[in-house]
């Protein structure tokens, strides 16, 4: 949650970002400054910088005098982010096995229980959110603002994705088994273990979604 005296421009970002992935403002689509300050009843100043700030994260692409475009994402989208983001999030699994309380542990263990029962509900919804928490969770505890903004923006195009087109064939009991794996890892102070689970993860995820994007 935002603090009450954080800049609109800040919040309407992260609104921006969040409505996004929850299809409000669909991949591929096209929206307006006046239609954004419409629906959520700000300024368009707060709108123009909102939405500067996202095409910094590459969620939009900015078009002269004409708002701005969502993008879609592909196949090739999915390789190129997710070579990138298993790196990152390996590096950063490494460091989070390092400096993990046991505090830190079980509230790990907690949300990787709420993204249990949202896969028992077949929400696909919930999944998405919980999953996205807990990695950020565990991605925030190397203290590393620089990489958790560049895993941001751009993953909320793909939560987006993932939202609309669901999960491979057993893919959220896999997700389940590396989530607790790598959760495991962190808890038993173990870097090098963490990384190459962190790894795993982030490569059966980018398999997946690739299968998927070839076949819409």
């Amino acid at each position: 949650m935002n603090a009450i005296n954080t800049p609109t421009y800040m919040r309407l970002r992260d609104q921006l970002r969040s409505d996004i992935v929850a299809g409000i403002w669909p991949l591929g689509s096209h929206v307006t400054l006046a239609e954004l300050a419409g629906h959520y009843q700000v300024s368009a100043n707060p709108v123009r910088e909102a939405l500067l700030q996202l095409q910094g994260e590459g969620v939009i692409a900015m078009r002269m005098n004409r708002g701005a475009v969502i993008p879609t994402v592909d196949a090739q989208f999915i390789d190129n982010l997710y070579r990138v983001r298993g790196a990152v999030q390996a590096m950063l699994a490494r460091e989070a096995a390092q400096k993990a309380t046991k505090v830190d542990v079980e509230k790990m263990r907690s949300m990787a229980k709420v993204h249990v029962d949202a896969s028992m509900n077949s929400d696909t919804a919930a999944c998405v959110n919980a999953n996205r928490e807990l990695h950020r969770c565990i991605d925030s505890l190397a203290n590393n603002p620089l990489a958790l903004e560049m895993l941001e923006g751009r993953s909320s195009l793909v939560d987006a994705f993932r939202r609309t087109i669901g999960y491979g064939q057993g893919r959220l009991d896999l997700v389940i088994k590396q989530h607790k794996k790598l959760i495991d890892a962190i808890a038993a102070g173990d870097p090098e273990k963490a990384a190459r689970v962190s790894m795993e993860h982030t490569e059966s995820s980018r398999i997946d979604l690739m299968q998927k994007a070839l076949r819409t």
